[in-house]
């Protein structure tokens, strides 16, 4: 892998508040990069910074291996176009027309899933074909990095499940995307790297068992009435959740927690031990370092 994007130092206000502050951060090649935090801390910002749409008020962003960076990026943004009287093979077309290489455009409007409407116009389709549209012009390019805000609102869950796949195969022939989602539970399985945007600054920087490893690699749920100091005595206990009569224990030993609470048994039901998912490892990361 070789390094596609460097960010040196971003620091950015708005009105006196800061909300990036000492961004540093290496984009590497043939990887999918994961911006992931609570709402409005940032990302969008980050992104749009990086693109050049608006400025920081220190740092520096490079593309690197080449001073063209626009014909080598493609972008995918929370909002939609809004252009009514146009076609959705007029869009297509029209934003192939501004790159040297672009993608053919049956490619495209393959990757849209809208071969049975490229003569609709934009404002005939629904939400998620819009989504799908705006997917299909980012890569209108062949662009070597992708950036990716909140892509799947509005899509549904077949869609959903279709954009991932291409997402996968993009990554698989050689390119970068770093995306943004508030649905977590579909980057897990597909991003390499996450980044945890939190008071401004990059709270973490890694893998998702480098996360887990921290943060508790498995989540144990069950309904009880029981007081929830009963168990928060138990050794070992990263975290513990109470929402009515349904607990949330998040560990790094099961097998042990499993053993503490075999007295309470018959006082408990629906018990499941699973692996701990990003939202709540997300969520308990917060908690952690709010006063950081």
């Amino acid at each position: 892998m070789s390094n596609i994007l460097s960010i040196q130092n971003i620091n950015k206000k708005f009105s006196g508040k800061t909300v990036l502050k000492n961004i540093n951060l290496q984009i590497y090649s043939h990887s999918i990069i994961a911006l992931v935090g609570a709402n409005g801390a940032g990302k969008t910002t980050l992104i749009n910074i990086i693109l050049g749409l608006i400025t920081s008020d220190s740092g520096k962003i490079t593309f690197l291996n080449t001073q063209h960076w626009k014909q080598i990026t493609g972008v995918m943004m929370q909002d939609n176009l809004a252009l009514n009287r146009i076609k959705v093979k007029e869009i297509i077309n029209l934003s192939r027309s501004y790159f040297k290489h672009p993608l053919s455009y049956q490619k495209l409007l393959s990757l849209s899933g809208l071969n049975d409407l490229e003569n609709n116009y934009m404002n005939q389709l629904s939400g998620g074909q819009k989504r799908r549209l705006s997917f299909a012009l980012s890569l209108s390019g062949n662009p070597e990095i992708l950036f990716l805000d909140e892509p799947t609102v509005g899509m549904d869950s077949n869609a959903r499940h279709d954009f991932w796949q291409e997402i996968s195969k993009l990554r698989q022939n050689g390119k970068t995307i770093f995306v943004t989602s508030h649905y977590l539970e579909e980057l897990e399985n597909i991003a390499d790297r996450f980044l945890i945007l939190q008071n401004g600054s990059i709270a973490f920087d890694g893998s998702i068992q480098s996360l887990r490893n921290i943060q508790g690699n498995s989540l144990v749920e069950f309904d009880s009435e029981l007081n929830i100091k009963t168990f928060t005595s138990i050794q070992n206990i990263i975290s513990i959740e109470q929402l009515g009569q349904h607990f949330q224990i998040v560990t790094n030993d099961p097998n042990d927690l499993i053993i503490a609470i075999t007295p309470y048994l018959t006082a408990i039901t629906n018990l499941q031990i699973k692996q701990t998912n990003l939202d709540t490892m997300l969520l308990n990361y917060r908690e952690e370092h709010n006063h950081d």
